[in-house]
């Protein structure tokens, strides 16, 4: 068996619970960190989210715990993670899942739909990057932080420009932190999930490329789950500055029109 290294780790997922209708990003990270063996605070800011999420957890034999909070709010992130260091008796993984995009063409966007994204894909990020990192150098036991960005922030965001803008932020912001924060034995990467929806969790098993978008298949909210687990643990020992793509293999399918039917055209017999 594979020891992740997570056993009586102490985490924060901000962002934990499940909201319908979404691919459960929090929830899924939660689950896996529990079931590593670390001790979890859910926070959230719907009471009956964080709750949801950690009684979940204890049923399944787990840790954790529930905190209310809005992490936009900067002071609200230093109380929520003050409150998850008296519950876990410190930090060694934070996880930032929270995020939202809006729909609308660039031409068209209004400046309020500017700064809300921005605040709620971006600047709550670098509030929480900001508060965990004080409290592990504090600490002196190093650690690790995880963000989920997007691959909308790696190519074009077509119709939610802010969108794409942010999570392009959180690529570099991930990367700066992690700079500054190697020193201190802190890992800081992120994990960019593709078209994952509601959750893709309907998708059969064993059945590839349905799709013009996926070469693979569309990514699931339990793989981003495992994507944040995996970044967390010890097997991600040496990395730190990354951000991870799991979308399926959307963004490297090749610019060029060949398929199967045409190869052929293409070869050099021909």
């Amino acid at each position: 068996m594979i020891d992740l290294g997570l056993n009586g780790k102490r985490a924060v997922i901000s962002g934990a619970g499940y909201i319908p209708g979404r691919a459960g990003h929090g929830r899924q990270s939660a689950l896996r960190l529990a079931e590593a063996g670390a001790a979890v605070a859910c926070i959230d800011i719907d009471p009956e989210r964080g709750e949801a999420i950690a009684a979940e957890i204890t049923a399944a034999g787990g840790k954790a715990f529930p905190i209310v909070a809005d992490m936009t709010d900067r002071g609200q992130v230093d109380k929520a993670l003050d409150h998850a260091t008296d519950l876990l008796g410190g930090i060694d993984v934070c996880v930032d899942i929270i995020g939202r995009a809006l729909w609308e063409r660039s031409v068209d966007s209004t400046d309020d739909s500017w700064v809300w994204t921005i605040e709620n894909n971006l600047t709550h990020v670098y509030y929480l990057y900001r508060a965990a990192a004080q409290r592990m150098i504090e600490q002196g036991t190093g650690g690790s932080m995880v963000a989920i960005a997007s691959v909308d922030g790696t190519a074009a965001a077509r119709f939610h420009a802010a969108y794409g803008a942010a999570k392009a932020g959180v690529i570099s912001l991930t990367k700066t932190f992690a700079d500054e924060l190697g020193r201190h034995g802190i890992r800081v990467n992120a994990v960019a999930p593709g078209n994952v929806g509601s959750g893709n969790e309907d998708q059969p098993e064993g059945v590839y490329a349905v799709d013009a978008i996926n070469p693979l298949a569309a990514p699931r909210g339990r793989d981003i789950g495992n994507a944040v687990l995996f970044l967390s643990s010890d097997l991600a020992a040496r990395i730190t500055g990354h951000t991870l793509v799991v979308d399926g293999g959307a963004t490297i399918r090749s610019i060029w029109d060949i398929t199967d039917e045409n190869v052929s055209r293409f070869r050099r017999d021909h």
